[in-house]
């Protein structure tokens, strides 16, 4: 949207006359850190006056510029910032910069958060890839959960999917263009086309087929790239809610589904999940497990811990570690509870477990993440992995095989992008090491 503004990207900072901060504010510290950074913009701004900072992502409310007459409450508490848009909104940025310059007053009409029309644009936008073989692709946005400790039903809006037949353009684009990795992103891909706004809307009956949820049958769609190129589909995230026997199955049986599940559990005190307002309980979880290892064996399963949260004792916590002992995931993106503000934690509860020990929990559970991940490694010993070449610098080649594990091993730069084999000849904690 920048580039077709007439700007061009800059190398660095203090290259650029214009910074935008794409930011996140699941937890609270995300959002710190952007107002920890304005120090320095007002410093910048002094030297240079044409120097412009915009915000963008799930901090921002209300698309609005320093001259709008409804302004969003940051542009109110951070004097640097000149403007700041609702994600969906990005094809505004031409006009919203025109107006920054003066040259014309960007229309309220047009400034409709959360609206419909916003969101068909926003997918509308063609991507720059910074990739030929790899890509993201949005098949949704907002959430419908309303988890307690996050905002992003407040600041993304309701969940709403996006029509198949536009994901499928854009995958088979990518393909044909020599894409071969495909990830699917939505906050909750398993409920694609199951919320609120689809099923008034109406558009996903072309889905239906039998008992199977839409994310499946749109898996089964996309999976018919395999004979045009398509190599991998992965897809993040899923809320164990919504996935069913029908999911587990799709990626046991499609070709182009990778041996890899992200599962976000969060807790493994049912106490604190309900307090939390996630919709299962631990024994629940643990059946699902239970049905991915029985339908995929050797799957990798990594999974979203946080600790810490609001009224978590030392004995719920000890629930998380016995959970994490017996299931074993491969992988723990774990972290410790900030309070967010305007969340219904923040709103209803106390953040009661004191900072020192939220990190001493973490800690605590990191020691169990590197056993069981150096245990789930070393299965890879003496096999061989196709690795998804990434990079390659000095000689040193880097990607993920089909287990999402990175892989290292000596190539030359010529790989990149390619397929290869590699035998895996040690484990580490956090990677595998290997010979083509």
């Amino acid at each position: 949207m920048l580039e077709n503004a007439g700007l061009e990207s800059a190398r660095t900072e203090k290259d650029a006359d214009l910074l935008i901060f794409n930011t996140c504010s699941i937890k609270q510290k995300a959002e710190d850190r952007v107002f920890g950074l304005m120090p320095k913009m007002k410093e910048i701004k002094k030297a240079r006056r044409d120097f412009l900072v915009g915000i963008t992502g799930c901090m921002v409310r209300k698309t609005s510029t320093k001259k709008s007459q409804d302004l969003d409450k940051l542009i109110k508490m951070m004097p640097e910032v000149d403007f700041v848009f609702r994600i969906e909104d990005a094809p505004l940025l031409p006009e919203i910069l025109a107006e920054i310059r003066g040259k014309k007053v960007l229309s309220v009409k047009k400034i409709s958060n959360m609206d419909a029309n916003s969101l068909e644009k926003y997918f509308h936008i063609n991507p720059k890839y910074s990739s030929k073989f790899q890509a993201f692709v949005p098949i949704a946005s907002g959430c419908d959960k309303f988890c307690a400790y996050c905002i992003v039903p407040f600041a993304r809006g309701r969940e709403r999917s996006r029509p198949i037949k536009e994901i499928l353009a854009e995958c088979e684009k990518l393909v044909k263009n020599g894409c071969k990795e495909i990830t699917l992103l939505g906050q909750n891909v398993d409920s694609y086309g199951l919320s609120f706004m689809d099923r008034e809307e109406k558009r996903f009956a072309e889905l239906a087929s039998g008992e199977k949820i839409y994310f499946t049958r749109l898996l089964e769609e996309i999976d018919k790239l395999k004979s045009r190129g398509l190599v991998r589909v992965r897809w993040t995230s899923p809320h164990p809610k919504d996935l069913t026997d029908d999911l587990i199955n799709a990626v046991a049986t499609l070709r182009t589904q990778m041996p890899h599940i992200h599962l976000p559990m969060q807790s493994g005190s049912n106490y604190v999940l309900r307090k939390m307002n996630r919709p299962y309980t631990k024994e629940h979880y643990i059946n699902l497990i239970k049905k991915i290892r029985s339908a995929i064996p050797n799957c990798s399963i990594s999974t979203d811990i946080i600790v810490g949260f609001c009224g978590e004792t030392k004995e719920m916590f000890k629930e998380t570690c016995d959970l994490y002992k017996e299931i074993r995931w491969d992988m723990a993106y774990s972290s410790q509870y900030s309070m967010r503000k305007n969340t219904a934690a923040h709103r209803t509860m106390k953040d009661d477990v004191p900072e020192k020990e939220k990190q001493r929990r973490w800690h605590e559970l990191n020691k169990i993440l590197k056993k069981c991940s150096l245990e789930h490694n070393k299965f890879f010993l003496k096999k061989t992995v196709n690795v998804l070449v990434e990079r390659c610098s000095k000689g040193l080649c880097e990607g993920m095989s089909e287990h999402f594990k990175r892989v290292q091993f000596e190539g030359g730069k010529e790989l990149v992008g390619q397929i290869v084999p590699v035998k895996i000849t040690k484990a580490l904690e956090w990677n595998l090491i290997g010979k083509l």
